[in-house]
């Protein structure tokens, strides 16, 4: 294990991501602390490791301590909410049934151009496409998710909207996407309406969403339908002995 995993007075610092270890090949770790006095050690970190953390955009000095440890920026997080937006019920969503897992998982590995993972140089598209299927499939394996839409066309499942229960009384935007063959129709927002309606359902008052400042079709989304941005975080990876392409 490489010195940063073992750094910091109580060793608890990072916590283990065995799912995404499985995904890259390698010890998988998220900063648990944005305060990196602590946290990091004097000399860079040695072995193969990979460590994500997300800090805020202002002040700098987490972020700047970060990248002088090693860690690269690659994506700027931001965070969006709203509460008694206009629920639907468009006839092309549905709930989710455990025959769709394979359509699911399909359109997650098509979709997903922006993530960290896609906008991360170190990591291949290819790797970067399995962690989003796979993240998506874990819905139906009952490892992550409390909730998914379905959206259909011409009898196919043409996307997804995964959600889970967040603090604070939210329901949790996890992963949208629609298949490129049916962008266009309004399905991204048909499906948000949807869950809107189901807020009450989940014992929510209000839907959050998180997405990255260089997808721009989705934060015009989000605004147009009423969500309102009100966090944005610095995320930086670090890549313990490279992963290579």
């Amino acid at each position: 294990m490489s010195a940063l995993a073992t750094a910091g007075p109580s060793g608890g610092n990072l916590l283990p991501d065995p799912w995404l270890q499985s995904l890259l090949g390698r010890p998988c770790f998220t900063l648990r602390r944005t305060s990196t006095a602590a946290v990091l050690p004097v000399d860079p970190p040695v072995g193969p490791c990979f460590v994500s953390a997300k800090v805020p955009v202002a002040p700098l000095d987490d972020s700047l301590a970060l990248q002088d440890s090693g860690f690269r920026v690659v994506d700027t997080a931001l965070t969006f909410e709203a509460s008694d937006l206009q629920a639907g019920n468009d006839r092309r969503i549905r709930l989710a049934r455990p025959d769709d897992r394979s359509a699911v998982g399909a359109i997650a590995a098509r979709s997903f151009k922006t993530s960290r993972f896609h906008l991360d140089p170190t990591i291949p598209n290819e790797t970067a496409n399995r962690i989003k299927s796979a993240w998506a499939e874990n819905y139906f394996t009952g490892r992550r998710g409390d909730l998914m839409l379905i959206a259909e066309q011409d009898g196919e499942v043409a996307g997804f909207l995964q959600a889970l229960r967040g603090s604070n009384d939210t329901l949790v935007i996890d992963l949208l996407a629609v298949a490129q063959a049916a962008t266009r129709r309004g399905l991204a927002r048909a499906m948000i309406e949807r869950l809107a309606a189901e807020v009450d359902g989940q014992q929510a008052t209000a839907l959050r969403v998180g997405t990255q400042a260089a997808n721009l079709p989705s934060c015009r989304l989000y605004e147009s339908l009423g969500f309102r941005l009100t966090a944005a975080e610095i995320v930086l990876h670090f890549h313990g002995g490279g992963l290579g392409r």
